[in-house]
């Protein structure tokens, strides 16, 4: 962002701002601002266009507001994304810290927070290296990190986010020279021409925009419920059970699971890990030390009583593998000797494609029998890895219970041993050695290099093995799973579990493989929701393949439920041939999963695949840039609202002189727009609520433009005029004296929360003559009563001044939460009351009317109700008592 862009630009518009997404866009501005960047017109400027609802830089999966019982599975210190010297790539490593060190930054005062709410910032300072760090502290590292992008922008580079949901995108209708072509060669001119002259993406609530080249980022996405699942849905609401689908673990409505209710849980990786957090400790029950001499880590477990009893189980019958203690030292495994570019083309068929159950697989497991030490050998026909994937494979017939739960227990006994307890280093080499397997396959064997039919093993099987034995929890949660388990609030089913739904007993049986069975009432679901474009809760991702003849892309054969894109992530059409100016990066395309971030100074592929991508996409922007300098003919159905031009705005206290207002985005029908003048501490605390509660911000006060950008990324800097012409409500919150001096006209017609306080000499004095201004001799009105009087043109709402600044990123709670913090309202115009009470709402707030703005005095400093926390109904009852004694 930044204030010397004036030529017309080149457009791309990325829909997504995940860490996926910000990764590409940081490695397009580190390239962008070489001096040699190939092919690029001297200053041709590129404008980007950022489309998502959610919080850039964290996205979806990564919200500050998630519980702190939610964990990463990664140490703070194996977290980074950014790349270093280690990376192999054209474009320039821009350095950065890993999570820990970004932690210790903030700890040191070396690095500027991004939050001021007590307890996230506590986190954050508590922080160490071999911590596992809760996951909205890793929303927060993302979302900094997206302002230092933003921050260090070239001056060739420009940056709008737009905060809402793409819903479809269609080619640039071909040039007419097609539509004047006879039949077949009119039909070949325009499959030729898709995506030449740019792309429409189409915008949920707002005009469409137009883009040059379009990058399609969207992370994790949900799925709508397949037929199995609605059935299920279908058969607990007869019923009166429950039925829990695939989510993300701060998306289930776990609410619903009671207390002493007996209930299935399908699925035993990470999100299984999470609920049980949330079922057990976030349910008021707590884990206690209770060390054995052979195990100095073990837990017990002290119940609240208000949990369930989870019957758990999956198709293994095993949570996955404990993270490795000490996982980064050097355990042996070199280069790989099997799985080589020479061994894989050796062992392809006569059209260069590969099996990988017959191909591949087998070079996975020499590489494996090389490396780790004792790694058992295959049995004559047994598939190769198979120890490996199903460690329970043995635990079949009827065999007693305690059978099963002795095979479960006992594997999760072993692996915390040789995981964390004396030498690791068995465990570290297979751990070390999947990670550089999975490096190897993402750079050599793309989806179309295998065969078809070879999707159910490549990448899901592979990811599934990768993840079971790379991507476990942190060691301490599967001592509380054992603790669980000694307490019976968990109860495990073994491998190779069945489910079904008998409609003679209402009820859900669950039986695993070696016999165990339970009925229930409840079942849940404990996996994040399969790959699926057709079934996609996310509009845009279904239309991209059910477009029948105007279809965008299709369906990876070898991957069913995915988009199929090339090894240089561009889009494939229906036809095969590959979309011009159209690429796709994420966990719904065929590349293999890679992550959006990663373990510091292994040439992490993320890193690899995103500059790659960064750089062509600058090509394509150089060549877009070249034909508009040579006068080639553009075509854009939509006109787009330009970039805003960034400058410093003038002291805010100022009169406004007269000006044209910036080209904003056009104002979402659904949305509010908050404007915030004056971004200090209580402003950008409320900012960045807003931020993260999907509105629009936009700011005005003194703060230079890139330092706005790395303290508030998303929130748009403007002028005073056009923060109040262009905003559904607009928050003082500069001080008092501040607002007192504000130009009469400068909010003229805008809803205007008054969110400050007299404290000091200068607010003393600037009440003083405010009041000697309106004839108020006896003190009579509130300050809001006075900073109305000064800006008769605007409703002012008298809120927010009685919440301290380090409880507004804390304090909100979603919709009907028992202790969801009441914020009181006090205006004149009800209009105005009811959309700052919607805002607040938004907030995560529950707001009270307590009157007018004379009403508001009992908010100030001193007063009845400026002080202390309160629910909705202890708000109201202390505003009746003070009414009573009034």
């Amino acid at each position: 962002m930044n204030s010397r862009i004036s030529a017309p630009s080149t457009r791309l518009v990325i829909v997504g701002g995940g860490p996926r997404a910000i990764g590409v866009l940081e490695r397009l501005s580190a390239s962008a601002a070489l001096t040699d960047q190939a092919g690029r017109p001297d200053g041709a400027p590129l404008h980007v266009d950022i489309v998502d609802p959610h919080m850039p830089g964290a996205g979806r999966i990564w919200r500050a507001e998630e519980s702190p019982l939610l964990l990463m599975n990664s140490r703070a210190a194996d977290v980074s994304i950014f790349t270093d010297e280690t990376v192999d790539c054209a474009g320039p490593v821009v350095a950065g810290p890993s999570l820990a060190e970004w932690a210790d930054g903030i700890r040191r005062g070396a690095i500027t927070a991004p939050t001021t709410g007590t307890e996230r910032l506590a986190e954050i300072t508590a922080l160490q290296e071999t911590d596992f760090a809760g996951r909205r502290v890793q929303a927060l590292y993302l979302e900094w990190f997206f302002g230092q992008v933003l921050a260090h922008l070239p001056e060739t580079v420009s940056v709008t986010v737009h905060r809402t949901i793409a819903t479809a995108v269609s080619p640039v209708p071909a040039s007419h020279h097609a539509a004047d072509a006879p039949g077949t060669a009119r039909a070949a001119a325009a499959t030729a021409d898709r995506g030449a002259r740019g792309w429409t993406v189409e915008l949920e609530d707002r005009p469409p925009l137009h883009a040059d080249l379009l990058l399609l980022a969207a992370g994790h996405t949900d799925a709508r419920p397949s037929a199995t699942r609605h059935q299920l849905a279908a058969f607990a609401r007869r019923h009166g059970g429950t039925y829990l689908p695939p989510s993300q673990a701060s998306d289930a409505q776990i609410e619903q699971l009671a207390p002493g209710d007996d209930v299935i849980v399908r699925g035993m990786g990470l999100a299984f890990i999470d609920l049980m957090a949330l079922l057990t400790e976030g349910r008021g029950g707590r884990f206690l030390p209770a060390p054995l001499p052979n195990d100095p880590d073990r837990l017990t477990y002290l119940p609240s009583g208000t949990e369930p009893r989870l019957w758990v189980g999956s198709r293994r019958g095993v949570p996955y593998h404990s993270k490795v203690r000490g996982e980064g030292d050097p355990a042996g495994p070199g280069d790989l000797l099997y799985l080589t570019p020479e061994h894989l083309a050796a062992r392809e068929d006569a059209e260069g494609r590969l099996g990988f159950r017959e191909d591949v697989l087998p070079l996975i497991a020499a590489e494996v029998a090389r490396w780790v030490p004792d790694a058992p050998v295959a049995a004559p026909g047994e598939e190769p890895l198979a120890w490996l994937d199903d460690p329970l494979s043995w635990l079949q017939g009827d065999a007693h219970p305690r059978v099963t739960r002795d095979a479960v227990v006992g594997h999760i006994e072993h692996d915390l041993r040789a995981r964390t307890q004396g030498d690791t280093a068995p465990a570290r080499a297979l751990f070390q050695l999947l990670l550089r397997l999975h490096g190897a396959l993402v750079d050599q064997l793309p989806a179309s290099r295998l065969r078809e039919g070879a999707g159910g093993d490549y990448p899901r099987w592979w990811h599934s093995l990768f993840s079971f034995v790379d991507s476990g929890p942190p060691p301490h949660r599967l001592h509380q799973l054992l603790a669980l388990e000694q307490a019976g609030v968990v109860r495990f089913l073994g491998p190779r579990i069945r489910v079904t739904a008998d409609e003679s007993t209402g009820r859900f049986t669950a039986r695993g493989a070696a016999g165990v069975q339970v009925t229930a009432d409840a079942l849940v679901d404990a996996f994040l929701p399969e790959s699926s474009l057709a079934n996609s809760t996310n509009p845009l991702l279904r239309d991209l393949v059910a477009g029948g003849d105007i279809a965008v892309g299709r369906e990876s054969a070898g991957q069913p439920g995915t988009l199929e894109v090339d090894q240089r992530h561009r889009v494939i059409s229906p036809d095969g041939a590959p979309q011009q100016n159209l690429w796709a990066v994420g966990p719904w395309t065929s590349e293999l999963p890679i992550g959006a971030f990663a373990r510091p100074r292994t040439n992490a592929p993320c890193h690899r695949r995103n500059d790659a991508l960064a750089r062509e996409l600058l090509a394509a922007a150089a060549r877009a840039g070249h034909a508009a300098t040579a006068g080639a003919e553009r075509s854009a159905p939509v006109e787009p609202a330009a970039p805003v031009k960034i400058s410093t705005p003038a002291d805010p206290a100022a009169p406004a002189a007269p000006v044209v207002p910036a080209e904003l985005p056009p104002r979402a029908a659904r949305s509010l727009r908050l404007g915030i003048l004056g971004p200090g501490k209580i402003g950008s605390a409320l900012a960045r609520t807003a931020l993260r509660s999907g509105l629009e911000v936009q700011v005005a006060g003194r703060t230079p433009a890139p330092v706005l950008a790395a303290k508030l990324p998303g929130a748009r800097p403007v002028g005073v005029r056009d923060l109040a012409a262009t905003s559904d409500v607009v928050a003082i919150t500069v001080p008092l004296h501040v607002a007192l001096g504000l130009d009469a006209d400068a909010l003229h017609g805008a809803i205007v929360i008054d969110a400050t306080n007299p404290w000091g000499e200068a607010d003393a004095h600037a009440v003083t003559e405010a009041r000697a201004a309106v004839g108020d001799l006896d003190a009579t009105l509130s300050t809001s009563e006075l900073l109305a009087a000064r800006l008769p043109g605007a409703r002012v709402v008298k809120t927010l001044n009685h919440i301290g600044y380090h409880d507004v990123e804390d304090h909100g709670r979603e919709d009907g939460h028992p202790s969801r913090r009441a914020i009181a309202v006090a205006a004149d115009d009800p209009r105005a009351a009811d959309v700052v009470s919607a805002l607040l709402h938004r907030l995560g707030y529950e707001p009270v009317v307590v009157g007018t703005l004379a009403d508001g005095r009992d908010l100030e400093p001193g007063e009845a109700l400026f002080s202390g926390w309160s629910t909705a109904a202890e708000l109201s009852g202390r505003r009746e008592a003070q009414i009573h004694v009034g």
